[in-house]
């Protein structure tokens, strides 16, 4: 922090729909290039682990699952980086599926933000 100040930064990636290992990747390697940069807060587009178009994919246990998965890489991206960021993931709990923000810091999932307001004029979720 400089002068009280933050250096944030928001990112898209190169997305594949439903290929959260490519997504993974590039989404590591967006917060890896911020690190070098000194940015300290790196934010990232809502479900950016599977992309915002899976539709009936959101159902399946093993797209779950996989972002999931890739929350926890992604997290212990973060281990030795002077970062948090926080990234985009459909989330199941207590069997309720959540289009969630989460946020990511020293190797560890720091907490979960599910969206509140969803539009239903359009393919939202």
């Amino acid at each position: 922090m400089k002068d009280g100040f933050v250096r944030c930064a928001s990112a898209t990636v190169d997305i594949k729909v439903a290929d959260t290992d490519y997504n993974t990747s590039n989404i590591i390697k967006a917060i890896e290039d911020a690190a070098q940069n000194n940015i300290k807060l790196i934010v990232f587009p809502e479900l950016c682990i599977t992309g915002y178009t899976c539709g009936d994919l959101f159902l399946q246990k093993i797209l779950i699952d996989s972002a999931k998965d890739s929350l926890i890489k992604i997290a212990k991206a973060t281990e030795n980086l002077d970062i948090t960021a926080v990234v985009g993931l459909p989330y199941v709990a207590e069997q309720t599926l959540y289009n969630c923000a989460a946020v990511v810091n020293g190797g560890h999932i720091k907490g979960l933000v599910p969206k509140l307001n969803i539009p239903n004029y359009a393919e939202f979720y």
